[in-house]
């Protein structure tokens, strides 16, 4: 998509103009071609921006920064936005809120407050995605989609109950029947085997001697689909 318009490098980098006055905005894109920028990436952190309030959404400064990058020869990598929820959403659902493992709840106040596996997180966030998508899609200035952002930098585990579930299915998927789990993970050792009616659990905070590590080893490896993050964006 971008090779055919750019047959020369691609130059640029982030760009947060939501953070200062729109009036400086004219003379940040002059600095831009003045320093040969082509492409800048929109959006990242601009969920708030976008949506103030549920279901409310303003995307008028945007409107205007990509018509000015437009008319200046500036392409877009526009972002879904998705990587620091609002804080309307954990006012709305705690459950949201993404849990350490030993048990403590993650608050507003950096970013990549979410857990991944949280139902309403991923309906907010794919009904914001679906608004800009439909919006900027056919917009001449976009070069490319910007798709969450540092995906696991800052939150890479969850451990509330809605992980737990997702956990479960997982283990289900991956081994079938809790035999061929307890022989997988070795669960005779420290009287680990799970038996019918008995919940695996992701490896939370155990006692001093650490959780067996085939457990925190399935732990990992559900994480990188956590991923299943990435396909629901993509499906949006």
């Amino acid at each position: 998509m971008i090779a055919s318009r750019v047959p020369h490098m691609i130059y640029g980098g982030d760009y947060n103009p939501e953070q200062w006055p729109e009036e400086v905005w004219d003379e940040d894109v002059r600095l831009m071609r003045e320093a040969g920028v082509n492409l800048v990436s929109l959006g990242i952190f601009s969920w708030a921006k976008f949506e103030p309030r549920p279901g409310e959404y303003d995307f008028g400064w945007l409107d205007r920064i990509i018509s000015l990058l437009h008319e200046s020869g500036v392409m877009v990598n526009l972002a879904t936005a998705t990587a620091s929820p609002p804080p309307w959403l954990a006012a709305l659902h705690p459950e949201s809120l993404p849990v350490t493992q030993e048990g403590v709840v993650l608050h507003p106040g950096a970013r990549q407050h979410y857990c991944p596996s949280s139902t309403a997180y991923k309906e907010r966030a794919a009904g914001l995605v679906r608004m800009i998508a439909d919006r900027y899609k056919d917009h001449p200035a976009l070069a490319m989609w910007h798709v969450n952002n540092e995906y696991g930098c800052h939150v890479a585990e969850c451990y509330c109950d809605a992980s737990a579930v997702h956990f479960r299915e997982w283990l289900k998927a991956r081994y079938g029947d809790l035999d061929t789990l307890n022989e997988a993970w070795g669960t005779a050792f420290w009287s680990h085997a799970t038996g019918s009616g008995v919940r695996s659990y992701p490896p939370a905070a155990p006692p001093p001697s650490r959780t067996p590590p085939s457990n925190w080893i399935s732990a990992a490896s559900l994480r990188t689909p956590s991923s299943s993050s990435t396909r629901w964006r993509r499906r949006s």
